[in-house]
Formats: C-alpha cells, sequence, structure tokens
C-alpha cells in the first residue's frame, strides 16, 4: 500500500486502455508510453495489461504504508528512496515508512510504477485507465491510497540492458501519410519532413508542435469529421500541427498529414517541452 503525500503534476492509474468504445465517442486512454508500461507489468510479474501508475513529470511522494515490491520503468525522473536514487528496470523493495519520490524530469517525460497484481481499483467500461472528461476516475490526489492486488508478486524478471529505451529530446518517428496531403501546399509537405518542430505543451489528450513557419492549405476546405487516433498529426487554422495522444477525441474535422507508426507512438509521448520531432514519411504500405 501506498499514501500519495505530494500527488504531482499529473499521477494517474492506466492499463491497456478501453478499445471498444470508440464508436460511442470513449477514447482508448491507457497508457502513453505502451512498451515501458508493459515492461514493467513484466518485470513484477504480472499479466502485461495489468494496471499501474503512470507518472507524468514526476512532483509527486508516496508513503510506504507496508512493505511492498514494484517495478520503475519509463522516463527518468529521478526517483529516490528516503532521499536516496534507486535503480529502474528492475524489482525493488520498499520498506513500511519509506518514502519514494520521483523529483523530476532527467530524461524523458513519463514513469510508470507496478504494484504486485496490478492496482485495486474501479473499472470503467472494462479499463481501469483514468480518463476524466468522461468522469472515469480521477488522476492521483493528496492522501489517496494505492492498493496492490497482491502481497507479494509470484515471480519477478529482469530485463536486459539491451531492452531498455534510451530516452532523448531530439527524435525521429515514422509517419503513414493521410489522404490529405494533397490539400497541402507542395512547400508545406516538404518542411513538414524536412524540417524538425518543437514541442511547445501538451497533455495526454495531444502534443502541440512548432515549426519554422505555419503549413498551408492550396485552398481552404470544409472537412466532415473522420476518425482520428493516437498518433495523428492534425494541422488545426494556426498552421501549427499537433500530435493527438491516448486521450484524444475519438473524430476531428482538421486536415491530416498523417499518423505516426504504433510502433514510435512512446518515442512522440516522451518528449519533453522545448524537445524535438522530425517526421519520416513512411509509403501506404510501410
Amino acid at each position: 500500500m501506498l499514501k500519495v503525500i505530494k500527488s504531482g503534476v499529473f499521477t494517474s492509474i492506466q492499463d491497456k486502455g478501453r478499445f471498444q468504445y470508440r464508436s460511442y465517442g470513449v477514447p482508448v486512454s491507457g497508457a502513453m508510453d505502451q512498451y515501458a508500461y508493459e515492461q514493467a507489468n513484466r518485470i513484477i510479474g504480472n499479466e502485461l495489461n495489468a494496471a499501474a501508475l503512470e507518472v507524468i513529470f514526476g512532483g509527486v511522494e508516496f508513503l510506504v504504508l507496508e512493505d511492498i515490491d514494484i517495478a520503475i520503468t519509463g522516463a527518468d525522473l529521478n526517483p529516490q528512496v528516503d532521499g536516496q536514487t534507486v535503480d529502474m528496470w528492475k524489482p525493488m523493495t520498499l520498506l513500511k515508512n519509506q518514502k519514494l519520490t520521483f523529483k523530476g524530469p532527467k530524461a524523458g517525460v513519463i514513469a510508470y510504477v507496478a504494484l504486485p497484481g496490478g492496482i485495486d481499483s474501479k473499472t470503467y467500461l472494462g479499463s481501469q485507465s483514468v480518463y476524466e472528461k468522461a468522469g472515469f476516475g480521477k488522476r492521483l490526489a493528496s492522501s489517496d491510497t494505492i492498493i496492490a492486488k497482491l502481497y507479494r508478486p509470484s515471480v519477478e524478471n529482469d530485463i536486459l540492458s539491451m531492452d531498455i529505451p534510451t530516452y532523448i529530446n531530439e527524435v525521429q518517428v515514422n509517419v503513414i501519410p493521410s489522404p490529405h496531403e494533397q490539400l497541402f501546399t507542395s512547400q508545406s509537405i516538404q518542411r513538414f519532413y524536412e524540417e524538425p518542430f518543437t514541442v511547445q505543451r501538451g497533455d495526454r489528450m495531444g502534443t502541440l508542435l512548432k515549426g519554422s513557419e505555419p503549413l498551408s492549405l492550396n485552398k481552404p476546405v470544409d472537412l466532415v469529421s473522420e476518425a482520428v487516433t493516437f498518433g495523428t498529426v492534425q494541422v488545426p487554422p494556426s498552421g501549427q500541427p499537433m500530435v493527438l495522444l491516448a486521450d484524444a477525441q475519438t473524430t476531428g474535422g482538421y486536415p491530416t498529414l498523417g499518423t505516426i507508426h504504433s510502433d514510435d507512438l512512446w518515442r512522440a509521448a516522451q518528449i519533453p517541452p522545448k524537445g524535438s520531432i522530425k517526421f519520416n514519411r513512411l509509403s501506404q504500405l510501410g
């Protein structure tokens, strides 16, 4: 059991997400860095879809109410136990009355904490993932208590150092192009794939980017809303692209330039403000 002393910037319970309700306008939600989330569960011996804590940017502090084994993966948010830096990507034991703190980002912006058996929390439409806009739970607040489903893990697994990703501030991601490409000027398409874009701000719904100059259309268009998903790159009237993330809406009416390949979604989610992203165009079958 863990008690929240400081709730941090945005800390929530997430699992793989809810996939069967997009036709009703319900976002998938779930962990933004699915790889790190699954590895945290694997290390502690959980099912890969067990709910875990997602810590964004840090600033959170937990008091350990009972001895417990955990695994921390994802971004290096400078995790410390009683003021001493601890290793990530491996099982570790927390003792009663110790304090687990995430001081803030050193590399990447999202970390995961897996507890034995997952987390005991309410399920909404088949998922424990918090999505506040629909009333599906809330981000953690001071004095909240996190309860593991098991007292101890049934098994613990090591992870090879070669399987631990590197989190950097300048990333390149592959993009499957959108049919809307033809709506944009050739100069805008060229810039989109040749120039890096800077991360301005964002949340679990999306990340706003900024390029050297706005992207422009050949002529004004009035589009019918169509499906969008985690990784869709929209271009609103400002001309500055936006990458949709885990809590993104299910449909949108802005022109799109493509969708980030699923293998690269974690890279896009982990870029810090002022970091940069460069897009690589794949063929339609890429």
